[in-house]
């Protein structure tokens, strides 16, 4: 587990985005569209059908490689086959780090999720993996899957989340708020 005690900022725009499955489209309008500090990006890049040898040309990486300075990445389940360095990126199993004046756990969702902490954990739980945005409040933790901007399930739209000092929000491709909590 990577944890963090360093203070990474407070009153950013921070936007998360997490289960893009190769939808270098979707993924290149929203961060065209919002204004951000800083970038999260909670894992599955690709689908397991895009493996390939040189992800270097690839639109995605070099998208992500443009906030490589604000970026945090996390490894998602199917991002297994990259190589990170050979990309020049670096990707988290889990950190804990200081957002936004709260300690904040950053995770894909495939080995920890809600019911199913770690041992040390923030009082903001991000993680993707269902495809399902979610934002709810629970026994004190603040619970954020920005959902899928590609492959959503279980009824839900294409999202992500967005979060600043005072809000987490859940919107649609479109940047309408479709959950929000003040935090």
């Amino acid at each position: 587990m990577n944890i963090l005690y360093n203070k990474v900022g407070d009153d950013m725009k921070i936007l998360i985005i997490s289960d893009i499955h190769g939808d270098y489209n979707t993924l290149e309008k929203i961060t065209n569209d919002e204004s951000f500090d800083k970038l999260i990006i909670l894992g599955d890049l690709f689908n397991y059908s895009m493996i390939t040898n040189d992800l270097k040309d690839n639109k995605i990486i070099k998208l992500l490689k443009k906030y490589k300075n604000n970026l945090i990445l996390i490894k998602g389940n199917c991002d297994n086959f990259i190589d990170y360095k050979k990309i020049d990126l670096y990707a988290h199993e889990i950190i804990t780090i200081t957002l936004n004046n709260h300690l904040v756990t950053i995770t894909h969702g495939n080995k920890y999720s809600k019911g199913f902490l770690p041992n040390y954990h923030g009082d903001i739980f991000l993680s993707g993996h269902t495809h399902i945005n979610n934002l709810i409040k629970e026994y004190g933790i603040i619970y954020v899957n920005p959902g899928s901007i590609s492959l959503p399930r279980g009824g839900s739209s294409k999202s992500y989340g967005f979060f600043t000092n005072d809000k987490i929000m859940i919107k649609n491709i479109n940047g309408e708020i479709i959950k929000e909590m003040e935090i």
